[in-house]
């Protein structure tokens, strides 16, 4: 009973010393993802369309006290569809302000987003250029100084639709990390219901 005491102490203390190490997240860096899965499904009564996309990812963020600025550029291309595809280029600013708590920051932002969509496939041409204003409230927690939590819910835009997400990153040093984010997308409009699912895997650089 003694023994067992003592090593629930001692790895208390670690995590405690761990935990206590390490400062909050930050919201300066840039960073590269990989979107190594897509799945886009729309369906009505009577019709479902599931496609897969994949692309790349650039994204960037600046913090100024307790305000941040985010941008971000995402460029997908579905799989061939009767000898074309489905391309998505999104591209989006926010404004956020942060709460800070030990390890961890809370915060909440506005953000525009535009979407560039181009449909090519059968001899069929279309293509759209969508806006979008919503919101998104998150948390980043740094569990220790190398690893960190995160997860956020939202709105892609003020009138429809939800946003969702977790990840996490892992520093392989003080600054350089490895980032795996998770995101859905539901919206539905005119009978018509849309979800998008997205894996991703990154570098950051912190500042």
């Amino acid at each position: 009973m003694k023994h067992l005491l003592l090593s629930v102490l001692l790895i208390s203390a670690l995590t405690i010393s761990l935990i206590a190490r390490a400062d909050t997240p930050s919201f300066t860096y840039v960073g590269l993802e990989y979107v190594a899965s897509g799945s886009l499904e729309v369906s009505d009564d009577t019709t479902s369309v599931d496609l897969n996309l994949d692309g790349f990812a650039l994204t960037g963020s600046v913090e100024l006290g307790i305000f941040f600025l985010q941008a971000s550029r995402f460029e997908l291309e579905s799989d061939e569809i009767l000898g074309g595809n489905i391309e998505d280029n999104i591209s989006s600013i926010a404004f956020g302000l942060t709460f800070e708590l030990p390890q961890t920051q809370v915060y909440g932002l506005i953000r525009g987003r535009r979407d560039e969509l181009s449909l090519r496939a059968g001899g069929f041409e279309e293509d759209e250029d969508l806006h979008y204003v919503g919101a998104e409230a998150g948390a980043r927690i740094n569990l220790t100084d190398r690893f960190e939590i995160n997860a956020h819910i939202g709105k892609p835009d003020a009138d429809e639709g939800s946003t969702y997400g977790v990840g996490a990153q892992f520093f392989v040093t003080d600054n350089l990390g490895i980032t795996l984010d998770l995101r859905r997308l539901e919206a539905e409009e005119d009978g018509i219901e849309g979800s998008f699912d997205t894996t991703s895997i990154g570098v950051r650089l912190s500042f």
